[in-house]
């Protein structure tokens, strides 16, 4: 799943979520895309922070008991419980990842090809830098910023 900061023509910004980075493209180019405010279907990406986690070599997990599905009741999480989650997500990247900065893709690059230490590290990319990241198969999670004024 990727999540991209998304901006309408008219300058309405909103945040969309997609199964991958050409699940994006398809629907973009097929204008299925639309602004939550206006409508319009002219939106496009702005730049995000990233952040990559690998995972270091861990016993295999015990094989999970099959549970009885049950169906989900609970209700999706309210604005203000969205906000602390993101709020969270972000301090514990801040606390528990190495910042990069604007050397967010090159950094991810070497990990992912063994070239520079293994560790997770989080930092900023242009959109060229993480649609090369994808096509690379480079993993990384783009995380909306929070908002902090409302």
């Amino acid at each position: 799943m990727v999540i991209y900061n998304l901006l309408c023509k008219k300058k309405h910004s909103f945040e969309g979520w997609f199964p991958s980075f050409e699940d994006f493209q398809k629907q973009a180019d097929k204008k299925l895309i639309s602004c939550p405010t206006c409508g319009t279907t002219k939106v496009e990406k702005v730049p995000h922070a990233c952040a990559v986690h690998v995972k270091k070599e861990q016993p295999p997990a015990p094989p999970a008991k099959a549970k009885k599905q049950t169906p989900a009741t609970e209700a999706p999480p309210s604005a203000a419980e969205f906000k602390e989650m993101l709020l969270r997500v972000h301090h514990y990247v801040k606390e528990n990842f190495e910042d990069v900065g604007p050397r967010f893709a090159e950094e991810a690059k070497q990990i992912h090809k063994g070239e520079a230490e293994e560790r997770p590290i989080h930092g900023t990319a242009t959109l060229n830098e993480v649609k090369e990241l994808a096509e690379e198969g480079v993993p990384c999670i783009p995380l909306p910023k929070p908002d902090l004024d409302s």
